[in-house]
């Protein structure tokens, strides 16, 4: 009987233990669920508040999503300006390879879909210098003239971005893109030691699609390094400016056509 009632005994705790384990089980995953749910909640509103401050829009799940603003520098070799004269009795021409250091300001929005690619939109404006010395020759004179040829080069690109570095501090991979722009010749000039002394020319704008390949680099997210090559195909010896003085044709132009670019931009 004793031994009976010592079993019983010993089931009914086995029993009240199993369903207070159960019971204090279901609490504490009850708990960690509530948990969770409340650091969704909290970092979705962490989410909300990064939004919703200034430049908001620009924030994106990879850390190298972003709004830039930054400064390009490039050296454009071989830089070719053209001048065609055609006078009532013979015409005369004349090329002269040059280089620019032109400088542009870029703006635009980076987002990557995944953490070692994604894509970069930028506008760009900017300046360059293409004056030199130029002969023009025909049959009975050769004439040597200082052309004056400058330009605002202003624009659109896109470029897809492939990493083959990605670490929390560094980002490392080269890009390829596309692109359009203007450029608007401006401040034009012809002079030469004749008695006509300088001969300002009429300012025209050339159009032309780009296309480009390069690295970056970015340390810590926010400060990128660009080296790209840009091809210009828009712009053509003879195809450029043109006017008449004193009824002879004259006809003028300068040919930006590659470009190697170094650039930085800080990303917010």
């Amino acid at each position: 009987m004793e031994t009976r009632k010592l079993a019983l005994s010993l089931a009914f705790m086995a029993m009240f233990s199993s369903i207070t384990y159960a019971e204090t089980t279901d609490e504490e995953i009850a708990r960690l669920k509530k948990e969770n749910e409340l650091l969704e909640l909290q970092q979705k509103n962490v989410n909300l508040i990064d939004k919703s401050g200034f430049l908001g829009f620009c924030k994106g799940e990879y850390a190298n999503t972003g709004c830039f603003i930054g400064v390009e520098v490039g050296y454009a070799p071989g830089v070719k300006n053209y001048i065609f004269s055609n006078n009532t009795s013979e015409s005369g021409s004349g090329t002269q390879s040059t280089y620019a250091i032109p400088i542009n300001l870029i703006l635009g929005w980076q987002v990557y879909s995944a953490k070692n690619w994604g894509w970069n939109f930028k506008a760009f404006f900017g300046y360059a210098g293409y004056g030199s010395d130029i002969t023009v020759k025909n049959s009975t004179y050769t004439l040597t003239a200082k052309f004056n040829s400058s330009a605002l080069h202003y624009g659109i690109e896109a470029s897809y971005l492939y990493d083959f570095i990605v670490s929390q501090h560094h980002t490392f991979g080269m890009n390829v893109g596309i692109g359009y722009e203007l450029g608007t010749f401006i401040g034009q000039s012809l002079a030469a030691a004749t008695e006509e002394g300088s001969i300002n020319l009429d300012s025209y704008t050339k159009t032309s699609f780009i296309s480009s390949i390069g690295v970056h680099y970015f340390l810590n997210a926010h400060h990128q390094f660009w080296l790209t090559y840009k091809y210009k195909s828009g712009y053509n010896v003879g195809d450029g400016g043109s006017m008449n003085i004193d009824g002879r044709p004259l006809k003028y132009s300068s040919t930006p056509n590659n470009v190697l670019t170094f650039a930085y931009a800080y990303k917010f």
